[in-house]
């Protein structure tokens, strides 16, 4: 019996827990939270992890050059002839060699100057992490203008969608209007079939704005790994009230890309300049072969060897100073790049202020259209139902009407998004 008890509670407890990945009814997401989601649930997101883990095993390579190496050789051979002593002495017996030959040794060695290469190299690495963190920022930064793209694409629709149905719910309630004339003869039968076909219209608009509704739903799902159901309300802090800023600074990973590729270089001059100077290391020889250090001694036998080692290219010396041309050309190159990149994002940045002041002006021009508009359609609406006017001429203005609406909730949208290009440009978001 307490098992069973056991059993339901857990069942009751599983039911009411809300469903891992999805965002109920009654949720609001903001688009604050969306970049959140994005960045958490977006594959490429998971590259960030990886990569650091790459760049401390490579950095822990690079270092690896001051532990002590060692390294154990093996050789046996046989020789077709052997060295002989070319005198005799009495009394002396002359020595014999072996033509097979065994040796198996063991040499360690330990740096003890490298010029500074080592350094370098795992700094080179450590950059390299760096400008590859910085590539996955810039993919993410691709993907999240995607995801701006659906948001501000729902929201569009969202708004046509509530004016046509205002528009739906207006002609309902003329229609009832025109069905009693009808019925009571002032007005012809054909006004009420004007209105009952508009409404079928309106119906047909109202299915194709769904359905792109809900694919819209469902690409804003597979961006931010999780279920956005239909219901749910799509919420953007954006003002209106948003004042461009001067002297605007950048925020872009684009910018770190940039910076690592700069200290890659720098790190590659420094290993070009420590390869100018010698490799100093200590080594050490510990063997058991024959023939060993005495040469006149036939037998196996063990022996050891200690010493200090230096080696010093003079091709690298005389080619360092021409790889640290070649560097400073790259870095010039970059300089330009990044140049050339911070031009263009200045030059959208105009142009997004223009466009937004623009759309400013159209909305204030818009609000006054559209209190027009609805005197006209309500003066309609009486002759209409006077019998003055046809259905056809009240359904114009109603359209006229609607479309202002719908041009003036569409350029409220597209300011909001226009803002949020403009934070996303600079890199705020």
């Amino acid at each position: 019996m307490i098992k069973i008890q056991f059993i339901l509670l857990i069942i009751i407890i599983w039911q009411v827990q809300p469903v891992s990945g999805q965002v109920s009814n009654s949720d609001v997401l903001h688009l604050t939270e969306a970049y959140n989601l994005l960045h958490e649930n977006w594959p490429v997101s998971n590259k960030e992890v990886f990569q650091r883990k790459i760049t401390d095993l490579n950095r822990r390579i690079a270092g690896s050059g001051w532990l002590p190496e060692f390294q154990v050789h093996a050789r046996m051979s046989y020789q077709s002839d052997v060295t002989q002593v070319p005198f005799s002495a009495p009394g002396v017996e002359q020595p014999v060699f072996s033509k097979d030959q065994y040796n198996i040794s063991l040499h360690a060695y330990q740096t003890v100057f490298d010029g500074g290469r080592a350094r370098a190299i795992q700094q080179a690495e450590n950059f390299a992490g760096d400008a590859e963190l910085a590539r996955i920022e810039v993919e993410m930064h691709a993907v999240k203008n995607r995801m701006e793209q659906v948001w501000y694409g729902i929201l569009l629709l969202q708004k046509e969608h509530e004016s046509i149905e205002l528009m739906r719910e207006d002609l309902l309630e003329q229609l009832a209007q025109v069905q009693s004339k009808v019925e009571h003869g002032v007005l012809l039968p054909g006004n009420e079939l004007v209105m009952k076909a508009e409404l079928i219209r309106i119906e047909q608009e109202l299915a194709r704005i769904d359905g792109r509704i809900q694919a819209g739903y469902a690409v804003l799902s597979e961006l931010l790994g999780v279920d956005v159901v239909p219901e749910t309300e799509l919420k953007t802090t954006v003002t209106s009230s948003f004042q461009v800023e001067k002297g605007t600074i950048f925020m872009r990973p684009e910018y770190e890309l940039f910076d690592a590729g700069l200290r890659i270089l720098d790190s590659q001059k420094s290993f070009a300049a420590s390869e100018m100077m010698p490799v100093v290391s200590l080594f050490a020889t510990s063997a058991y072969g024959r023939p060993g250090l005495n040469v006149f001694d036939d037998d196996l036998q063990f022996y050891w060897i200690l010493g200090v080692r230096a080696q010093w290219s003079f091709r690298n010396t005389r080619n360092a100073k021409l790889k640290s041309e070649i560097i400073s050309l790259q870095k010039n190159s970059i300089e330009t790049d990044r140049e050339t990149f911070t031009r263009n994002l200045s030059a959208s940045l105009r142009s997004l202020e223009n466009e937004i002041e623009s759309f400013r002006l159209m909305i204030e021009q818009d609000d006054e259209v559209l209190r027009l508009r609805k005197l006209v359609t309500e003066e309609k609406k009486h002759l209409l139902i006077q019998g003055v006017i046809t259905s056809t001429e009240y359904i114009t203005e109603l359209n006229a009407e609607t479309r202002t609406r719908l041009n003036l909730e569409a350029r409220k949208i597209r300011l909001t998004q226009l803002i949020t290009e403009y934070e996303t440009i600079r890199g705020n978001r």
